[in-house]
């Protein structure tokens, strides 16, 4: 699946000296900053791309209150990053501000993002009620499963582990649009933060991208459950599994089988849930399908 999105430069750079330099012409550093778009939902993710005029070190950046982590090309003047608004992002411009450095002078550059209002379906499901109030007997449980989940996604890899286009995990379209409300058994359970596809138990589920096992376990509202650390903050999330085929500290590739979808855990019958996580923020999965669509051929 590719979907081309013209870039558009939007800010100019500042340059900034670094002090003690001998030669202004040798140092002389612009950073410019360009993304496919400046429109996005909550849970949206773009593709940035920082230009700059000679090699640097390093290239940072900070949007929506968290760091914006870039990857240079081979000549480390051109580098990207992904940017995503959270499911709870408000409506309203958001700013990226980005800083690059070289041995002998720094250069900054911003740019405006504009999260734009959408309103989110509702689905009410019936499930087993004790998967919307778990049993005091499973509380344990719950808690220790989330702590878990917490600390891997907390845990930044600083290198990026994926490269080029991100595939479905399954044939088919998805069934459940990210960011639904979720009403199960008359009680309101938040928004859905993954996107839901039809699977027949025993589907093969093929690793969207490479990446690290951070975990592949069974857990009391997921069921069998795979979360691949991509590198960079970001994170996939399969969940529901008949069977899972990696282990947990395993290296997978694009295309790798991860295990086989099902209908374990909190699900009304055999489906592949995939969510995705890039840094605090829930972002769409799908988003992220297209967001790289431009740089599908990378290696």
């Amino acid at each position: 699946m590719r979907i081309q999105i013209a870039c558009v430069v939007l800010v100019a750079a500042i340059t900034v000296p670094a002090a003690g330099q001998v030669d202004p012409a040798l140092s002389s550093l612009t950073l410019t900053a360009s993304t496919g778009s400046i429109a996005m939902p909550p849970g949206g993710i773009v593709l940035v791309t920082a230009v700059t005029s000679l090699p640097v070190s390093t290239v940072e950046g900070y949007a929506f209150g968290r760091p914006v982590r870039f990857w240079p090309d081979a000549e480390r003047t051109r580098w990207m990053a992904l940017v995503a608004a959270g499911l709870d992002a408000k409506p309203g411009p958001n700013t990226v501000t980005m800083s690059a450095a070289s041995t002998t002078a720094k250069a900054a550059a911003s740019l405006t993002l504009r999260v734009e209002p959408k309103r989110f379906e509702t689905r009410r499901l019936k499930v087993d009620p004790q998967f919307v109030n778990p049993p005091a007997s499973e509380i344990e449980r719950v808690l220790r499963e989330q702590k878990e989940m917490a600390a891997i996604f907390a845990e930044v890899t600083p290198v990026r582990l994926w490269h080029g286009a991100f595939e479905m995990p399954v044939p088919g379209e998805a069934t459940s649009s990210f960011g639904r409300l979720s009403v199960l058994n008359g009680e309101s359970r938040g928004r859905h933060q993954g996107a839901d596809f039809r699977a027949v138990t025993g589907t093969p589920v093929q690793a969207p991208n490479a990446g690290r096992v951070a975990l592949a376990a069974d857990l009391y509202f997921s069921g069998n459950t795979v979360i691949l650390d991509h590198g960079l903050g970001m994170f996939s999330l399969f969940a529901h599994f008949s069977k899972i085929s990696v282990q947990t500290g395993a290296m997978v590739a694009r295309g790798d089988v991860l295990g086989e979808s099902g209908a374990t855990g909190r699900v009304t019958g055999p489906h592949l849930h995939w969510a995705l996580r890039l840094g605090p923020a829930s972002v769409d999965p799908i988003a992220l399908v297209a967001a790289v669509a431009p740089i599908a051929d990378e290696h």
